[in-house]
């Protein structure tokens, strides 16, 4: 299976000013919001990007997009350098995103029609307005707002917000991408809503060979679409494989609290995590692994950066805890 997708030693760090109500301060640090991040995305594969607010997703998302420029290493898509390829049109039409708000994301005062339309206006411009209507109609289909016609003519503010998120993915799909990445999808829907749209989303994965980037916070709803997950904290990716593999053997300490809160359980917390009363949970070291404060099992050898441990073949993860055990 061929790679669409490939991130190589990709940094984003920010500087910040360490006091915020000083607005010409000179006192500056360094954000290192996305640190050295390298992994490949499999054609018609979903990978789950999963972790905390604040932990990454989003900018990833965005620099994969384009739409931001990484300090260095290098991302290729289709083969090609993103830098380079973004500045051919197609390139925008080949990847698409699908926002977590289906009420803000989407005009409320164009008609459903036009709404999905919209990137066949930017991107297919050689097309007669009837085939692009044509298209219209194929991804309404495709995303299960039938009868078509009862949709076509109605505006966002007649639809349900499962049907609002709906039009979106028909959206995203009507240019026939290669790339979607779903920014937390489900999480303002309706709890009976949720495997619906994530059931849709595997369907249209595999009827259209589509590559999925799956961002979330919610274990409880990746392995439901994910073949591989990655974990990402501090702009680290702590751990990653095959999603049945890191969830049912989680390594790293900080995938563990993430599986508790799924779970409601303190078992991991007990064994792995500081108390939170004695540790400044917003201090994340400069340097060496980034969960260093949080974690039970640190040691000095956790002030230098942590390598990536390969523990099978399908599962990796950068903790020294698990360096003994790597293949």
């Amino acid at each position: 299976m061929s790679s669409i997708l490939q991130l190589k030693h990709v940094k984003k760090y920010y500087s910040m000013s360490q006091n915020a109500l000083k607005f010409f301060s000179s006192s500056l640090t360094i954000k290192k919001v996305i640190d050295d991040i390298s992994f490949e995305l499999a054609e018609g594969e979903v990978l789950v990007l999963a972790g905390e607010s604040g932990s990454g997703k989003t900018t990833l998302a965005r620099l994969i997009l384009g739409s931001i420029i990484p300090d260095s290493g290098d991302i290729y898509f289709m083969g090609k350098n993103i830098n380079i390829f973004k500045k051919n049109k197609i390139f925008y039409s080949l990847i698409q995103m699908i926002h977590q708000d289906p009420y803000s994301s989407i005009n409320p005062y164009l008609k459903i029609k036009d709404i999905v339309m919209e990137p066949l206006k930017i991107h297919s411009s050689n097309l007669s307005y009837a085939e692009k209507e044509n298209k219209v109609r194929i991804a309404l289909s495709k995303t299960k707002l039938e009868p078509v016609e009862d949709f076509l003519e109605k505006y966002p503010n007649m639809l349900s917000g499962g049907q609002r998120q709906r039009v979106s993915i028909a959206r995203a799909i009507v240019s026939s991408p290669r790339l979607i990445i779903a920014d937390e999808p489900v999480s303002m829907l309706d709890v009976s809503i949720r495997a619906q749209i994530l059931s849709l989303l595997n369907d249209l994965r595999n009827s259209l060979n589509i590559s999925i980037i799956y961002i979330t916070h919610d274990l409880a709803t990746s392995r439901f679409i994910g073949d591989k997950i990655g974990i990402m904290f501090a702009g680290n990716l702590v751990e990653f494989g095959d999603i049945d593999e890191v969830l049912l053997n989680p390594l790293h300490p900080y995938t563990l609290m993430l599986l508790d809160a799924v779970n409601f359980s303190s078992l991991g917390s007990n064994i792995y995590y500081k108390n939170y009363d004695n540790t400044n949970l917003f201090d994340i070291p400069i340097t060496g692994c980034k969960f260093y404060n949080r974690c039970k099992l640190s040691s000095t050898e956790c002030t230098n950066d942590p390598p990536e441990y390969k523990i099978t073949k399908d599962h990796f993860v950068s903790c020294f805890y698990h360096k003994n055990k790597s293949i």
